[in-house]
């Protein structure tokens, strides 16, 4: 799947979830009990009482660790249906945390896993959806939105922010312009240019081949000099020597 697709699916998957910070939660009602994964008591504190605020009908137990939470009776757990895991993310850690994703993903399918990290990459997010996490919440959105998102998750579906899906689009139209600007490159001689390399090969003189290509002998010389420029030849047998020699070999004709 292309970085577009991608950006093109995870846009599908937020149409039914309109992110207005100041509507109430889009989903309301049930109970929904969730398992704040942080080794941080405070933290975990303060966002579990912020997001209860936001949304009464969310219920919170807290675990310092994975290790605390596979541990734990699992008929006090068993009502869980979402943990918020939150991971002081890096490229040293990204790891680490995608294994803890994958294990929850393995040990507790019934359970959607949400990401709450600082960071907005989307090859992170990609790869943390990839293990089993079905949304990715940064600290930089608000209380109401990350209570949005837990919604969303708990009934079904995935969240991605959008400054990630931005992010993503972006990476793809800077890739095409990139391979577009290569192909330029690529495409290193003119046809007229071509022609006249073809008869520098066989050792031709410039009058020659203006004749034989039916152009002035003073347009002849413009292509060579532009010729050898490209190549940064010195002269036109090191023009004959180096497009026999890869990459440019194939744009003779024998």
């Amino acid at each position: 799947m292309t970085a577009i697709q991608t950006f093109e699916a995870a846009q599908a998957s937020l149409c039914a979830f309109d992110i207005d910070p100041d509507s109430p939660p889009a989903f309301v009602a049930a109970e929904i009990e969730i398992a704040i994964i942080d080794d941080r008591s405070l933290m975990c504190d303060c966002l579990a009482r912020g997001l209860a605020e936001i949304e009464p009908a969310f219920r919170f137990q807290h675990f310092s660790s994975i290790e605390t939470f596979d541990a734990a009776d699992m008929e006090e757990t068993q009502r869980i249906s979402t943990v918020l895991m939150c991971a002081v993310w890096s490229n040293s850690e990204a790891d680490h945390h995608l294994a803890r994703i994958a294990h929850l993903k393995a040990t507790r399918p019934w359970v959607s896993t949400i990401i709450l990290a600082d960071i907005e990459n989307f090859d992170d997010v990609h790869k943390a959806i990839d293990n089993g996490a079905c949304g990715y919440v940064p600290t930089s959105v608000s209380l109401q939105i990350a209570a949005k998102a837990i919604h969303l998750v708990a009934a079904g579906g995935i969240f991605i922010p959008p400054s990630v899906l931005f992010q993503s689009a972006q990476n793809a139209r800077d890739g095409h312009e990139a391979t577009k600007s290569q192909a330029q490159e690529d495409n290193l001689f003119t046809s007229r240019q071509i022609s006249v390399i073809e008869a520098l090969r066989r050792g031709k003189a410039n009058k020659v081949i203006a004749y034989e290509l039916n152009m002035c002998e003073s347009t002849v010389k413009v292509h060579v000099r532009n010729i050898m420029k490209k190549l940064r030849a010195r002269n036109r047998t090191e023009v004959a020597y180096i497009l026999n020699t890869p990459p440019y070999e194939g744009l003779i004709k024998n």
